[in-house]
C-alpha cells in the first residue's frame, strides 16, 4: 500500500506534503523530517522522493517586530522584521513568540520575504462558479485532484486593503462569540498568503485553508456597518466553491471544522437554520475521526510538538458540545455527542500569544481572565442544557415540574460560580466605554447574563401560564417575566454589538412574546399595563435596526408590533364596567382569544397594517415559522397537562388549539 501511495505521488507529478505512513493511516502529518505521529507511535518517518517536510522549504525570517502590548494587534503595520526588504506593503501584526507556530498541513508555508503582489482587481459582478469541481477527465484517468487553490476559486478574493478592513471587523465583533481560530498562526499564515506570487499560492495553499479565508471574510462583510449582502454571497459561495474542491467530505481536517463553525453562524443569522444543524452534525463526525473527541489533559503529555494543534483542537471540541446542546431542542430533542464516549479534556484558560508551539503552558486561574475565560466558563451552562433535554426525553415530552425546579436551580448555581469580570450583575473594574484591549469582556459578560435569563425563561415558560390561575406555578410565571425584562435591559447595553446575532435576536423576539402574554393575560392595573406595553416597545426597538438585514428580526417586529395592536383591541372589546364596592373597574375574561383563529387574525393584521410596507406585504403571509414559534413558546409538555386538567380551553390571551411541538429556538 505504502509502495503504491509513492508510485501514485510520483506518477502524479506533485509535491507530498505527508510522510510515507501518515499518508497509509490517512492521517495529518505535521511535515517534520521525523513527523510527531510517527514518534509516537515508534516507527520510521519515510518520506517519498517529492516529499516536501518543512525543513525542505525556505525558512521564515527567524527576527520578527516585538508588538507594542501583551496582545496582538490586528491593525496594518508597516514594520517587518529585518530580513524583510523595505516595501511599502502593509501586513497584519502578529506576536514574535509565535510567529513561527506549527502550522496545519497544508498551510501556508512560504517565504515571507517575497515581493507582495499588487492589488487584485475588483471581483467580476457575476463570477462563474466552479462547484462541484469534479474534474471528470481527471477523474477518469484515475488522478484525484490535489486540492491546491486555483484561479477560479480566487477570482472572488478582494484586494488587500479591503480583506485587511473585513478581517479587523471579524476579530473584533465575531471572533469572541466562539472563537474558531487560533489567531497568531492564522494571521501568521493570512500575511503569507498575501506575500505570495498568484502561481506560488497554487502551488502551495490548499484550498481548504481558502475556504476557512472565504467564511472569515464572508463574516467581516456581514457584520460590518454597510446594508448590502451581494459581497457577502461573493464570499459565501467561493467557501462553498473552495470546500468542495478540497473533498472536505472525503478528508475531514481542523480546518475545514474551524470553517463549518464559522459558517454555521452566517447561516443562522441569515435564518437558514436547517442548513447550520446538517453542517453542525458534520462537523461533529468529523472531530470523532481525526479524534479531537480524545485529546488528553496537556498535563499528561511530555511531547511539545503539536501544541497548538492540540490546544485547538480541545477548544474546537468543546464549542461542538456547547453547540450541540443548545441546538437540540430544534433537532427533535436529541444532542449528537455522547461525552462518555469522549476523553477530550477542558482547555487551558490562556491567550493565544501565550500558546507557543515546542514549549509548555500553564492555565491560569479562572478569576483571572484571558481570551479563553468565557468559553470555558459557558461549558457548564451546556452540559446543564444536556441534562434538560435528558428531562425531556424521559417521559417525551412531558417534563416533570420538580426537574424544571431541579434545573433552575442549576443554571443559578453555575451562573454564581462565575468569574466577577463575567457577572453583569456585579460592580466591574471596567467602564464599558473604555474597556481597552479586552473590549470584548463588555459584550462576554452581557451575553452570560442574557444566557441564564433565557435558559429560566426556556425552563418555565411551559408553565408561565398556568400560574396565573394555579398557585403551584406562579413561581413560573413570576420567573418568566422577571427575566424577559432582565434580558431585554441587558441587550440594550450593547445594542449595536449584540443585536447582530440571531440568537440574541430570537431572545429578544421570546421576552416580547412573553410581556405580551401578560399584558393579555395578567392583571388589570394600569400602570403595570404601560410597564408590559413599555417591554414589548423595547423588544421592538431592539429588532427593527437590524430587520433590514435579519429575517429573525424582521419577522420578529411583525409579530411584536401586531400582538401590541391586538392585545389592546381585545382588551378595549371586552372591556366594561362593573360597579364594586371599591368602584375598581373590572376586565371580563378574554375567552375568544383561546381559539385558533386568535393567530389567524394576527398575521392578517400583520399582512395589512401600516407597519408593513408594501414590498413586505406581498410576500408576508400567515408565516408557519412564526406561528410554529408562537406555538411552541409556552408549550414542552404543556399540552398533556392542560387536556389532563381539563384546561385547554381557558388560556386566555393564547392559542390552545394547537398542540403540537414546533420548533423551540434557542
Amino acid at each position: 500500500m505504502e509502495g503504491a501511495a509513492v508510485a501514485e505521488s510520483s506518477r502524479a507529478g506533485r509535491k507530498a506534503y505527508s510522510c510515507i505512513p501518515c499518508r497509509s493511516r490517512k492521517v495529518k502529518c505535521d511535515r517534520h523530517q521525523v513527523c510527531g505521529q510517527c514518534k509516537r507511535k515508534a516507527i520510521a518517518c519515510e518520506w517519498p522522493p517529492n516529499g516536501v517536510p518543512i525543513e525542505s522549504e525556505v525558512d521564515a525570517p527567524a527576527d520578527y517586530p516585538s508588538p507594542s502590548s501583551a496582545s496582538f494587534d490586528p491593525r496594518p503595520s508597516s514594520v517587518a522584521g529585518p530580513s524583510v526588504p523595505a516595501s511599502p506593503a502593509q501586513v497584519v501584526d502578529i506576536p514574535h513568540t509565535v510567529a513561527l507556530a506549527e502550522q496545519f498541513d497544508h498551510s501556508i508555508l512560504n517565504d515571507a520575504s517575497e515581493p507582495m503582489p499588487s492589488p487584485n482587481p475588483a471581483p467580476p459582478t457575476s463570477r462563474r462558479r466552479a462547484y462541484p469541481f469534479a474534474d471528470v477527465r481527471r477523474r477518469a484517468a484515475g488522478r484525484a485532484a490535489d486540492g491546491m487553490v486555483t484561479d477560479a476559486l480566487m477570482a472572488a478574493l478582494p484586494g488587500r486593503a479591503h480583506a485587511d478592513m473585513l478581517l479587523r471587523i471579524y476579530i473584533e465583533r465575531v471572533e469572541w462569540i466562539h472563537h474558531p481560530l487560533h489567531l497568531p498562526t492564522f494571521l501568521s499564515q493570512y500575511n503569507k498568503f498575501w506575500a505570495m506570487e498568484t502561481d506560488r499560492r497554487k502551488q502551495t495553499v490548499h484550498s481548504r485553508w481558502l475556504a476557512m479565508l472565504f467564511i472569515v471574510l464572508c463574516l467581516g462583510a456581514h457584520f460590518g456597518d454597510h446594508e448590502e449582502d451581494a459581497e457577502e454571497e461573493v464570499f459565501l459561495e467561493a467557501c462553498e466553491d473552495s470546500l468542495s474542491h478540497s473533498d472536505f467530505l472525503n478528508l475531514p481536517c481542523t480546518e475545514t471544522i474551524q470553517t463549518i463553525i464559522c459558517l454555521n453562524l452566517y447561516l443562522n443569522n441569515k435564518d437558514r437554520t436547517s442548513a447550520a444543524r446538517s453542517l453542525l452534525g458534520l462537523a461533529i463526525k468529523m472531530a470523532v475521526s481525526i479524534g479531537l473527541s480524545r485529546i488528553p489533559d496537556e498535563s499528561s503529555l511530555t511531547d511539545g510538538s503539536g501544541v497548538i494543534e492540540r490546544e485547538l483542537g480541545r477548544r474546537l471540541w468543546w464549542s461542538l458540545v456547547s453547540q450541540d446542546a443548545y441546538t437540540a431542542s430544534t433537532s427533535g430533542f436529541t444532542y449528537l455527542v455522547n461525552l462518555s464516549h469522549a476523553s477530550t479534556g477542558r482547555f487551558a484558560n490562556v491567550d493565544e500569544e501565550d500558546i507557543r508551539g515546542g514549549s509548555a503552558y500553564h492555565s491560569r486561574p479562572l478569576t483571572e481572565t484571558t481570551a479563553a475565560t468565557f468559553h470555558i466558563a459557558k461549558i457548564d451552562f451546556a452540559l446543564v442544557v444536556r441534562n434538560f433535554i435528558d428531562a425531556i426525553n424521559v417521559n417525551f415530552p412531558n417534563a416533570r415540574y420538580e426537574d424544571i425546579m431541579e434545573l433552575d436551580l442549576r443554571f443559578r448555581q453555575v451562573y454564581e460560580r462565575l468569574p466577577t469580570a463575567l457577572r453583569p450583575d456585579l460592580p466591574q473594574p471596567f467602564e464599558l466605554s473604555s474597556a481597552g484591549s479586552q473590549r470584548y469582556l463588555v459584550e462576554q459578560r452581557i451575553f452570560m447574563g442574557i444566557t441564564l435569563h433565557n435558559r429560566i425563561m426556556r425552563l418555565h415558560r411551559a408553565y408561565m401560564l398556568q400560574g396565573y390561575d394555579d398557585p403551584r406555578f406562579e413561581y413560573s410565571t413570576k420567573v418568566c417575566l422577571d427575566s424577559a425584562y432582565a434580558l431585554l435591559d441587558l441587550v440594550r447595553q450593547s445594542r449595536q454589538t449584540l443585536c447582530r446575532w440571531w440568537v440574541v435576536l430570537v431572545h429578544v423576539w421570546t421576552s416580547g412574546l412573553i410581556i405580551s402574554g401578560d399584558l393579555v393575560r395578567g392583571g388589570q392595573d394600569e400602570m403595570k399595563r404601560q410597564k408590559q406595553r413599555d417591554g414589548v416597545k423595547l423588544a421592538i426597538s431592539l429588532l427593527e435596526p437590524i430587520s433590514r438585514n435579519s429575517p429573525v428580526a424582521l419577522r420578529g417586529v411583525k409579530v411584536l408590533k401586531a400582538l401590541l395592536v391586538k392585545s389592546e383591541t381585545l382588551k378595549s372589546r371586552k372591556r366594561k364596567r362593573v360597579e364594586m364596592d371599591t368602584g375598581a373597574t373590572q376586565l371580563e375574561p378574554l375567552q375568544d382569544a383561546s381559539s385558533t383563529s386568535f393567530l389567524d387574525d394576527i398575521f392578517r393584521d400583520v399582512a395589512s397594517s401600516d407597519t408593513v410596507s408594501p414590498a413586505d406585504t406581498n410576500t408576508f403571509a400567515p408565516d408557519q415559522q412564526s406561528i410554529d414559534f408562537f406555538n411552541s413558546l409556552f408549550e414542552m409538555n404543556f399540552g398533556q397537562m392542560a387536556v389532563e386538567n381539563g384546561a385547554a380551553d381557558t388560556l386566555s390571551g393564547f392559542p390552545a388549539g394547537l398542540q403540537g411541538l414546533g420548533p423551540l429556538y434557542e
